[in-house]
């Protein structure tokens, strides 16, 4: 018998029903079903009384979750104050994350920059809601999520969050591309396109491209899904795509940025951090810091954009 095996206990008892509580532990009813047999013959006896619409708990089976919460709020709470004090003693080091095509490189450097001598790790995750609850259950210290207008972000209880930056979204097009030589391009314009699209899950940012295309009468020809800002960049040179970007990517041999006229779509990027945490203590050098190296990110980008510009004028 494990700890795993009473949290799957309370969640049947707390559901009131195998479906129900397999959908919340997120896993299949007939593993459920047979895990829960297995656990049983652990404890002797059966737990529940299965009956048509849910389950009840036996008379061992009271016993076994009342003991059950009981020993799971102390060992959560040891893993708290354990943490904690680990964090305290810096045996841990400054554990940083944030979502995949994000600011984390910046936000890394930034904190390195402030703590040489701390010991970092850093977390890279596909999904925003993934890195909250990373940093809602105290596995990550200081974060980077992103939201879209569209799609704002949940954040819970337990995080503390600031805003660093609003983006726009720039788009991607083949150099030599019949818009390239444009200052600005109009959504519209990219009608007959094929479309490189980051994933679903993403802050959301599919869902305000696609809304802010329909606003301008067309539905994006997406065919390349799930991409990331490298893999975007690779099949906008390749594959005569077009792509969504942002103003502090890395440089993009072969890629023109361009961006859109009356800005329909942006990110707005959120540093986010356990309120209790010692985190909370230097979060305003950090976001100080974030904001001076986002901002000569974009000088330096632009610069080296003008640059560009002047030589080809001159060739």
């Amino acid at each position: 018998m494990e700890l795993r095996h009473l949290h799957v206990v309370l969640t049947v008892a707390e559901a009131g029903s195998i479906s129900r509580a397999a959908s919340s532990l997120k896993i299949a009813q007939a593993g459920l079903t047979a895990q829960l047999r297995r656990i049983e013959r652990g404890f002797g006896g059966p737990l529940f009384v299965r009956r048509s619409d849910g389950v009840e708990l036996t008379e061992l089976g009271r016993h076994v979750v009342q003991r059950s919460r009981d020993l799971v709020e102390r060992f959560d709470d040891l893993l708290i104050t354990a943490r904690q004090i680990a964090a305290e003693s810096g045996s841990l080091g400054i554990r940083l994350g944030g979502v995949a095509g994000s600011l984390t490189p910046l936000l890394v450097g930034v904190v390195r920059d402030l703590s040489p001598d701390q010991p970092q790790t850093t977390h890279i995750e596909r999904s925003c809601d993934a890195v909250l609850e990373l940093v809602r259950s105290g596995k990550l210290d200081v974060a980077l999520v992103v939201e879209f207008p569209q799609s704002p972000l949940r954040i819970p209880e337990q995080v503390a969050c600031r805003p660093v930056v609003t983006e726009p979204m720039l788009v991607g097009i083949p150099a030599g591309h019949r818009l390239s030589a444009r200052a600005e391009i109009r959504l519209a314009e990219l009608a007959d396109e094929d479309w490189a699209v980051p994933e679903e899950n993403y802050g959301g940012g599919r869902l305000n491209l696609h809304l802010a295309c329909e606003a301008a009468g067309f539905t994006p020809r997406c065919v390349h899904f799930g991409v990331d800002p490298a893999a975007a960049a690779e099949l906008v040179r390749s594959a005569q795509t077009v792509a969504c970007f942002f103003p502090t990517s890395q440089e993009l041999p072969g890629v023109v940025l361009k961006p859109i006229v009356d800005n329909p779509v942006h990110r707005r990027v959120t540093l986010v951090w356990q309120r209790d945490r010692q985190a909370a203590e230097y979060i305003d050098d950090i976001h100080t810091a974030l904001l001076q190296a986002y901002q000569e990110r974009v000088w330096s980008r632009a610069q080296k954009q003008a640059a560009k510009g002047l030589t080809a004028a001159a060739s």
